[in-house]
């Protein structure tokens, strides 16, 4: 290339001529570059296995959801036993197990307790916030499924499961919007709002499924 030094290499050591206005290279050999790894943080919890910091996040985030689920229930029923309170903390536990079916009983539990702790064929805007917080909680273990506890997170991945979330939880708000419509008619409103609250959960989950969303290119 005109202007620069052109490379020859010639067995172990590589040569450089000078070109037109290129100061002259010494020959020798090259040294090898060395890539440094990044550094990754890890915590220890006891004897149990090594958790990144991204993993804590997960967690962190399915704690979140728990807390903004049970506080909506606690509004939607007026008030619940003090030891509902106590589930908040099982992601602690059961995130080591997110691959596994804890997750699912997990959340199954906390939905059989908005229909028996609420009263039957009402309507609550809490449940907008409480589903919101069972996205987030749902995602968080499906994220924290897709890597194994030591391992990370991108800004990109994460970001992307944010949105996916956010879809999520954005469907809630025309199935509350047409709950709320048919809560004042004599409509058979109970058959008529599972109907509509599992449409709304089938479609929530299959917006954010427990397989990691695609990569966009």
């Amino acid at each position: 290339m005109a202007g620069g030094d052109e490379a020859v290499t010639m067995g172990d050591a590589t040569h450089l001529t000078p070109g037109a206005g290129g100061a002259t290279v010494p020959d020798g050999p090259v040294p090898p570059v060395t890539v440094v790894p990044p550094v990754r943080r890890t915590v220890h919890f006891g004897a149990g296995p090594e958790w990144s910091l991204s993993q804590l996040g997960a967690t962190a985030a399915a704690v979140g959801g728990v807390v903004v689920y049970l506080a909506s229930l606690s509004r939607a029923g007026g008030g619940f036993d003090s030891l509902w309170w106590a589930l908040a903390a099982l992601p602690l536990f059961t995130m080591a197990w997110a691959g596994s079916a804890a997750p699912l009983l997990y959340w199954a539990l906390l939905l059989y307790g908005w229909f028996t702790l609420t009263p039957a064929g009402s309507f609550s805007w809490w449940s907008l916030p409480a589903a919101a917080g069972l996205a987030v909680g749902h995602a968080a273990a499906a994220l924290s499924a897709s890597s194994p506890p030591a391992g990370s997170f991108t800004s990109r991945t994460a970001s992307r499961w944010v949105r996916h979330t956010a879809i999520a939880s954005a469907a809630a708000v025309p199935v509350a919007v047409l709950a709320g419509l048919l809560a004042g008619r004599s409509l058979g409103i109970v058959p008529v709002a599972y109907v509509v609250g599992l449409g709304g959960v089938a479609v929530g989950l299959w917006l954010v499924r427990t397989s990691p969303p695609a990569p966009r290119d």
